[in-house]
Formats: structure tokens, C-alpha cells, sequence
């Protein structure tokens, strides 16, 4: 497995364990808008514009939405992974935990 199959493992990872937690406290939805919301501001007009505008539907739809987007395998979950805010969900232990999961994984392989 390559560095980039590792990312992508660890970040599918990261968003199962984000619709978890968006599932036991849907209120938590608000902390992620409210990132998104903060790097649209910071960020000005960027190529993610058309995957932040994505994300911003998603949050509005729900937590089954962000779901079905996100946790595919396909080319376009993919790329919301990329650029996904749901970070705030996550503390840096549990990141550093699925990092050496996607890691060792790899090593398997």
C-alpha cells in the first residue's frame, strides 16, 4: 500500500468514526458547519469552493447524507474526504490512533 492509500484509508476511517459520533449527538453537525464556515472565511474563493458548497448541503441534510457521501469508496467520497471539516470531531489521540491503524495496515499488505 502507497503513502496516498494510507491517507485515503485513514481518512474513510476518520469519517466512519465521524458519523458515529454525528449519530449519537447530531447537535455536534454545528461544530462542523461552524468549521467549514471559518476556512470559507479565512480562505477566500478556492478550487474547493464546489466541495465546501457539497458539504454545506450535506450538513443541512443530515447525518445519513454526509454518510452516503462520504464513506464510499468511490472517486467523488474521496475527494469530500479531502476536504472534509469534520476534524472537530476528532481529538488528536484518537487522529494518531487511526494513522498507525492505516499505517499498519499498509505494512500488511
Amino acid at each position: 500500500m502507497n503513502r496516498q492509500q494510507q491517507i485515503d484509508d485513514f481518512l474513510l476511517q476518520a469519517h466512519r468514526l465521524a458519523v458515529r459520533r454525528l449519530r449519537a449527538d447530531p447537535g455536534r453537525i454545528a461544530d462542523v458547519t461552524a468549521t467549514l464556515e471559518r476556512w470559507r472565511a479565512q480562505a477566500g474563493s478556492t478550487r474547493s469552493d464546489a466541495y465546501w458548497d457539497e458539504w454545506h448541503t450535506m450538513l443541512a441534510a443530515g447525518v445519513d447524507a454526509i454518510e452516503a457521501a462520504t464513506c464510499g469508496t468511490d472517486d467523488h467520497a474521496v475527494a469530500l474526504r479531502n476536504v472534509s471539516p469534520v476534524g472537530v470531531l476528532m481529538t488528536q489521540r484518537e487522529r494518531g490512533v487511526l494513522l498507525r491503524a492505516a499505517r499498519q495496515g499498509a505494512d500488511a499488505a
